[in-house]
């Protein structure tokens, strides 16, 4: 019984669970001519050719602008905020810096009241809370309907 199971097995024309190896070779070989007609196109051929041109056309463009260290100065320069020192970084601002419209010095009056962050943080405790009984009477429904 065993050597009529296993028989088919020891057959030239089996192939462990693949198929026949001649039909695996045809659509092998298929599958290296769809390649090679899609990477011949003319259109992919020219497509990449401009992506390449473009690509060193902007290296150029940033090796011209000094590189990414001077690129990356320059963003430093506007994203950081500027001091209201004289030249030089001199710490205390000049003493002709000074200047008056007329108005004289007030000093501001501190607001009474709740914080705004007060109001933030609830607001954010009271959404949340809010968020969390609608996924819980969303479950229990679930529960029950099934």
């Amino acid at each position: 019984m065993i050597t009529g199971e296993t028989e088919y097995i020891l057959d030239d024309n089996y192939d462990d669970f693949f198929g026949n190896k001649k039909k695996r070779r045809a659509r092998r070989a298929k599958r290296k001519a769809r390649r090679a007609a899609r990477r011949s196109a003319p259109k992919r051929i020219a497509r990449r050719a401009k992506s390449k041109a473009f690509f060193s056309k902007l290296g150029s463009a940033v090796q011209d602008m000094g590189g990414a260290t001077a690129i990356g100065a320059a963003i430093d320069t506007i994203t950081k905020p500027k001091s209201p020192t004289g030249f030089g970084g001199a710490t205390e601002p000049a003493s002709d810096f000074d200047f008056s419209i007329g108005a004289a010095d007030v000093a501001e009056e501190e607001k009474k009241g709740i914080p705004t962050i007060v109001f933030v943080l609830g607001g954010v405790v009271v959404v949340g809370v809010v968020g969390l009984v609608v996924i819980k009477n969303k479950k229990n429904k679930q529960l029950y309907s099934q």
